[in-house]
């Protein structure tokens, strides 16, 4: 394979798939034809090397590399560039990048890319509640200021709106999805992208099958997750049911028969095979740990947005207004300004100590999902910095 004056590529394929080619792309020429190997040239447009991709193999060079000034307040890192490359050249993709690598900025300038090309005019990215304003929302300012993004996120008929909307990205939680489903289904999404993607590993539930409901034959479809089948290879149905359903069997329990052995009435273990089996299941991907990503900064840090319970919205605002609260019957006082913000901390993190030293507690499951999000994201060893009484309250609902 040669890069021609930066614009076409040299291929040597087997003779046989020179129809592959030429039949399907009108610029492409044969070179050379020598009845078993052939020489083609063929346009470095981004068209025609989605089609070698399936010609030819993941190998292909994504015209982004020569098209594109990856707008944004950062210059992205190498291995950034190599992902966004590869999400281009595939309408269908997972991207397996460990946890802090900056995959969301990755999928952010591919579909920029593919929006500049005409081949997508709206995306849907559908992530946890924790991260759409934090993480999504906040990329895409930065990478692709000049692209227009709103979260739907409130009652049905703010979703509805702003997804009938002209917001080129839209960002949703994978619950809201379901409820304004056939808006989506009718708004022009033509890429959709599901941040943290284990959240549709199981074919059975509401949730898997409302998003299969929307995925259509013409649909783009990237999944992003760093943990991909981290539980059990029987999780990676679900995802290739998705993405690539020709990889995996038709039905369920053919695939649990492929990856699992049974060694009891209710208990499975994985074959020897296993690992194998779910890495060509979950088909075509791409992944970088971070210890290939040397140009990484040594720190990289995520902010989560984490909603109040309306039992903690109550007394966080009542002790805010008035700094004064009552629960339990006991009186919660705040004397100055300091111990005010420890009980505003301590509410929202669970449990508030009294007058008296007793504990009160608080509705945090947002919270601790989020937290329990992050947990199922690594694939290493966590350190939890608590404060005593939040601490508290983790331990109360573990």
């Amino acid at each position: 394979m040669e890069i021609v004056d930066q614009q076409a590529i040299k291929f040597k394929i087997k003779s046989d798939r020179v129809p592959l080619v030429t039949d399907y792309l009108e610029r492409s020429e044969v070179l050379e034809n020598n009845g078993d190997d052939a020489e083609l040239l063929v346009y470095w447009g981004i068209e025609e090397m989605q089609h070698m991709v399936k010609v030819y193999g993941d190998k292909v060079p994504s015209p982004i590399q020569k098209d594109y000034e990856w707008p944004g307040i950062h210059t992205p890192f190498k291995h950034q560039e190599v992902t966004a490359a590869f999400l281009s050249l595939h309408q269908r993709a997972f991207c397996f990048n460990e946890a802090g690598t900056g995959k969301t900025s990755s999928v952010v300038w591919a579909a920029d890319y593919l929006m500049q090309q005409g081949l997508v005019k709206r995306v849907l990215v559908i992530c946890p509640l924790s991260i759409m304003y934090s993480a999504w929302q906040a990329d895409i300012f930065k990478t692709s200021m000049h692209r227009s993004v709103a979260v739907a996120y409130g009652d049905a008929e703010k979703r509805k709106k702003i997804i009938n909307g002209v917001y080129e990205f839209v960002i949703i939680n994978y619950d809201g999805v379901g409820i304004v489903q056939e808006d989506i289904k009718n708004a022009g999404f033509d890429l959709i992208v599901i941040d943290e993607a284990n959240a549709y590993k199981t074919v059975t539930t509401k949730r898997w099958k409302t998003l299969a409901k929307l995925i259509t034959p013409s649909t783009r479809l990237w999944m992003l997750t760093g943990t991909p089948a981290s539980q059990s290879p029987l999780d990676a149905y679900g995802l290739a049911r998705l993405v690539s359903p020709g990889n995996v069997p038709k039905f369920y329990t053919a695939w649990r028969d492929k990856v699992m052995y049974q060694v009891s009435r209710f208990k499975y273990m994985p074959k020897p095979t296993a690992r194998n089996d779910v890495h060509k299941a979950l088909q075509p991907a791409i992944r970088f740990e971070k210890a290939q990503c040397l140009d990484l900064p040594d720190v990289t840090y995520q902010t989560r947005v984490v909603p109040l319970t309306p039992q903690v919205n109550k007394y966080y605002q009542a002790i805010k207004n008035q700094m004064l609260i009552e629960a339990a019957g006991e009186k919660i006082s705040a004397v100055n300004a300091a111990s005010k913000l420890t009980k505003l901390l301590q509410i929202s993190g669970g449990a508030v100590y009294t007058d008296t030293h007793e504990v009160i507690e608080f509705d945090i499951s947002p919270r601790l999902n989020a937290l329990m999000e992050v947990i199922d994201e690594t694939l290493h060893k966590v350190i939890f910095l608590f404060r005593i009484v939040t601490l508290y309250s983790w331990f109360q609902t573990i």
